[in-house]
């Protein structure tokens, strides 16, 4: 069983780590999604390659530069609400990693309109 299926990392890619990283199917979305800082799903492990997702999309990534972090609280798409103002329900649109705190951080929408703030587990409930 892979050590690497059914958690959460990051995938640090940037362009000059070489494309050969990156399943070739998958190249032009993941460039587009500028990975780096985003909190991945790892959601399987075959022939040398990792599915990760990210929200509706997924990805398969070589193993080089895959980093396991703690799983996040929320996952994209799931619904929450404000915890200084349980009136405001919103959805988790983008999940991110804080470098120097090592903790998620998420970025939301109310409304169907994203939100600038940028909010860490404590911020947000679960509905």
């Amino acid at each position: 069983m892979s050590k690497y299926k059914n958690t959460s990392g990051l995938y640090p890619w940037f362009i000059e780590d070489g494309e050969h990283l990156i399943f070739p199917g998958d190249l032009k979305n993941f460039r587009k999604l500028l990975p780096y800082g985003k909190v991945f799903n790892c959601i399987d492990d075959v022939n040398g390659f990792l599915t990760l997702q990210y929200g509706k999309n997924t990805f398969r990534v070589k193993h080089d530069l895959y980093k396991v972090v703690n799983k996040p609280r929320f996952g994209i798409g799931c619904k929450v609400m404000l915890a200084k103002d349980n009136t405001q329900e919103g959805t988790v649109e983008e999940i991110n990693w804080h470098q120097k705190n090592g903790i998620p951080i998420y970025y939301i929408s109310i409304n169907g309109k994203r939100k600038s703030t940028r909010y860490f587990d404590e911020d947000l409930i679960a509905i």
